[in-house]
């Protein structure tokens, strides 16, 4: 409702936080399908230059936050809470960074992601579940918040495929001939593929409640 009187006040201004909103979640999902392409590439050298794209849209990532702060300095009225605004906003930044997380760990920890099946699924699960969030942005940016809820319902489901995956690589670890120090590596992986997946859901409803408040 409050989205409605702020267009008929000030048409235009307020679809900035939408559009950038729409933008950090694409950045987002650019950066699990390089991290996947990572995962998946055996060429060393493609491998530094996806990781430095990475780390570009990290950077991105960050710049798009910026824009968003800088624009709640700018306007006294916002089409939805300032501090769902912001939140979101923090969300998005953070899923980004958690992503390039994972990448940085593979890399310090020496860790072959390609023999780890876990590993490839769950880059899958992030690239699926980034890609719903893309989704359901575009879906606040248009007020079509019937399509809000099927999309939350979607990553609470890839949320639960990557706990019985994650549940497994545990197991699978725990029963194979690692050493403790590869263990405390493993568990270090997976908790950060861990919370990459909870932001996404965390960031899904989010939205979730914001569409609510503005019905």
């Amino acid at each position: 409702m409050l989205r409605r009187i702020i267009k008929t006040i000030i048409p235009s201004k307020g679809d900035i936080f939408f559009n950038l909103f729409v933008e950090a979640a694409t950045n987002v999902h650019q950066s699990a399908n390089i991290f996947a392409a990572i995962i998946n590439t055996s060429d060393k050298a493609n491998e530094a230059h996806l990781s430095s794209d990475l780390r570009s849209q990290r950077q991105k990532a960050i710049e798009i936050e910026k824009k968003v702060i800088h624009e709640l300095s700018q306007q006294f009225i916002t089409p939805i809470d300032r501090g769902d605004i912001k939140e979101l906003s923090v969300l998005l930044l953070k899923l980004t960074k958690r992503i390039a997380k994972i990448n940085q760990k593979l890399k310090i920890y020496s860790i072959d992601a390609k023999a780890d099946d876990c590993l490839i699924r769950s880059a899958t699960t992030l690239q699926n579940i980034t890609n719903v969030l893309v989704d359901i942005l575009i879906a606040l940016k248009n007020g079509h918040y019937e399509l809000i809820s099927s999309y939350d319902q979607v990553t609470n489901d890839l949320d639960d495929s990557a706990v019985e995956d994650l549940r497994h690589a545990m197991k699978e670890m725990y029963s194979s001939n690692y050493d403790t120090i590869m263990i405390l590596k493993l568990k270090e992986i997976y908790k950060s593929i861990e919370n990459a997946i909870d932001t996404s859901v965390n960031v899904a409803d989010l939205v979730m409640q914001i569409s609510v408040k503005d019905m």
